[in-house]
């Protein structure tokens, strides 16, 4: 029923909805309950209040036999096992007393200091027997001469104890039907902010014509959406007028650099063979191809994070993936003498743009190996983890500074300081780019003097 992740919005309210119901619940049943124990012990003292005035009054008029007989029937009334009546003098002693043989155990002494003629008290005291307790009144009939009339809290407490049982069951019920409101509730108030999340991922997978419908779930949502699909609005605007620079930018730079490359070529071949002009127009050429090739690398890694490329999905399998890309670098890995090996494990196939995927799996060994010093040991691993496959490809280098690893992936960043490696700095930025249009991810582990290790991890199916 809890899909929601630990903390959300409306597993918060779900439980504030829950513990409200619970408080509600449990308060007023306390209270229920002191109010019926309350009543009880009124009813109770009232019985005997007015066994006291009976009893009182044949007292006052010294009949013993009617007292007697007035002792003999309040028992067998009240019932011997739940009732009793004593009259005590001043020392505490019993002078005459109703049948106690079925109390079991000797009845505790009463207290009877500081009442007057005509006071009386009440007093719940311990029974040691089943009874447990018993409501007591005490009074002063007579100078030096008490009365104590006592009546068995046993049937009150039971009731007590099932009215109690109940009540826990009610609570119950009421934190399952608070707990079931509650999510039902937190559901509806969510609604809304759920249709701006869903709406929000649709568009940062590229979707950018997706809006948020308005159904009057309230102002604040309401005013929420209409933000939300004005912010959409112009980030639809904003990346249609990047389409058209990227656009532009590819055409006037690439027909320049086309040109120029052409005139180069002319120019190294009407030169004389070997000749400086030969060699400066070659140089000329190669410049603007690894230029040509750095605005490439650019626009795709700016179309991948910006979500318009277009993938060309296929069913890859990721081994067969993984030894095409270790075949393109065997013979570099030779001539530099460093050990390229691979440890493939079983895995499902996934779907992916194979181009793609290749090129940010070869950025990876590449740059594995160009920080691989000779006799050193690159490794490329691949491995079926959760729902998806993990490419980590280790090295055995010199490790990358712990300063360094949060800018790896930045464009044009190096690691190289004094730029004596090929490279242009973009390499690591388009294999991440490349990851997250696949709805992946790379992660880096290194340590100085220890190598590095960079995982590719992909979904099955692109996220």
């Amino acid at each position: 029923m809890f899909s929601a992740a630990k903390g959300s919005v409306a597993l918060r309210l779900t439980l504030f909805y829950a513990l409200f119901f619970g408080i509600v619940t449990a308060g007023g049943g306390i209270l229920l309950y002191h109010l019926v124990r309350i009543h009880l012990l009124e009813e109770i003292d009232q019985d005997l209040l007015r066994q006291q005035q009976g009893i009182s009054s044949i007292l006052a008029a010294h009949d013993s036999h009617a007292l007697k007989t007035e002792l003999a029937s309040s028992t067998a009334d009240g019932g011997r096992e739940d009732y009793f009546v004593r009259i005590l003098d001043a020392e505490g002693r019993v002078e005459l007393s109703s049948d106690l043989r079925a109390w079991r155990v000797p009845l505790p002494s009463i207290p009877t200091d500081g009442l007057e003629i005509g006071q009386h008290t009440y007093l719940t005291v311990e029974i040691p027997d089943a009874r447990r307790q018993a409501r007591v009144l005490t009074s002063a009939v007579a100078p030096g001469r008490y009365l104590q009339i006592g009546l068995s809290l046993a049937d009150s407490m039971a009731f007590l104890r099932h009215f109690q049982h109940y009540g826990l069951i009610i609570l119950g019920t009421m934190l399952s039907l608070g707990t079931l409101a509650g999510w039902a509730l937190a559901r509806k108030a969510m609604a809304g902010v759920e249709a701006v999340t869903g709406a929000a991922d649709r568009i940062a997978d590229g979707h950018f014509s997706d809006r948020v419908r308005v159904v009057g779930q309230g102002r604040e949502i309401d005013h929420l959406v209409h933000t939300f699909n004005r912010m959409a609005e112009h980030v639809q605007t904003v990346m249609a007028e990047m389409r058209q620079v990227n656009d532009h930018i590819a055409h006037d730079l690439r027909s320049p650099l086309t040109r120029i490359r052409g005139l180069a070529e002319n120019a190294a071949i009407q030169a004389a063979p070997g000749s400086e002009r030969a060699e400066l127009a070659g140089s000329i050429v190669e410049e603007c191809d690894r230029l040509g090739q750095m605005i490439n690398t650019m626009l795709e890694i700016a179309e991948a994070e910006a979500g318009v490329q277009r993938l060309a999905l296929t069913h890859l399998e990721p081994a067969a993936l993984v030894a095409q890309a270790l075949e393109l670098y065997e013979g570099v890995a030779d001539e530099r003498g460093i050990a390229l090996s691979s440890d493939l494990q079983p895995t499902p196939s996934l779907e992916g743009d194979r181009r793609r995927l290749l090129r940010a799996l070869a950025n990876l060994i590449d740059n594995a190996l160009k920080y691989t010093p000779a006799g050193g040991r690159v490794e490329v691993s691949l491995a079926h983890k959760d729902n998806g496959v993990e490419i980590a490809v280790r090295d055995s280098g010199p490790g990358i500074p712990a300063a360094d690893v949060a800018h790896l992936f930045e464009r044009f960043y190096r690691g190289d300081r004094s730029r004596h490696l090929p490279g242009n700095g973009l390499g690591l930025s388009l294999a991440r780019a490349v990851a997250h249009a696949h709805g992946g991810e790379i992660r880096v582990e290194s340590h100085p003097g220890e190598g590095s290790t960079f995982v590719l991890s992909l979904p099955l199916t692109p996220g």
